[in-house]
């Protein structure tokens, strides 16, 4: 098995045992014709929670720590704000959002897919089957990085079609953070926004 990260691969042998245990538990209360409903239940939560844990090591460990592509957009994005708002957009609002370490697994994780279809499921194993996960993978295409969406047998799946940036959403970005701010009028974000047409 190749390993990028030796630290997160530790952390899956420490875990391994404990999740096969739990699911040993699950299948034994599974075959307990006296289990009730409290104990599977039990049993599954058990399960569920340790294997998070420990596919997530197992995930990690497959990917490198640090994603460099993943910067290299964020950075061509901000030059792009840069070069196109700040004569008429004040600073604070040309920064480029999502770049949580959340957003950089997801983004590694369908980057080393590119041009396939990724289990949502997959993807919710990087953040320990957080329920946010596809808002993340929502937001990397508010970015503009070419992120399709579709469905397959039941299952949301995204597929990074290229590596290629939609310019016409820097805009949208820059728009989204104006209209947050708590310290402008409602006037003023309006002339803001009517300057990003410029």
């Amino acid at each position: 098995m190749p390993v990028e990260n030796e630290e997160q691969f530790e952390a899956w042998r420490s875990l391994k045992p404990t999740s096969a245990y739990a699911v040993r538990e699950l299948r034994s209360a599974f075959e307990r014709e006296d289990a009730s409903p409290d104990d599977l239940i039990d049993a599954y939560l058990f399960a569920k929670r340790h294997l998070a844990q420990s596919m997530q090591a197992l995930l990690l460990s497959q990917l490198p720590s640090e994603c460099p592509e993943f910067m290299e957009l964020r950075a061509r994005i901000q030059t792009e704000m840069n070069d196109r708002y700040a004569d008429r957009i004040p600073e604070r609002f040309l920064k480029v959002p999502y770049g949580s370490k959340v957003h950089e697994l997801l983004f590694m994780i369908l980057l080393r897919n590119l041009g396939k279809p990724v289990d949502s499921a997959r993807l919710r194993l990087a953040t320990r089957d957080n329920t946010h996960t596809e808002r993340r993978a929502r937001e990397l295409r508010e970015l503009g990085f070419n992120i399709a969406p579709s469905e397959a047998d039941g299952s949301q799946h995204y597929t990074l079609v290229d590596m290629e940036i939609d310019w016409m959403k820097v805009p949208e970005l820059i728009a989204k953070e104006i209209k947050k701010s708590k310290s402008l009028t409602e006037a003023q974000k309006r002339s803001l926004v009517g300057k990003l047409a410029e």
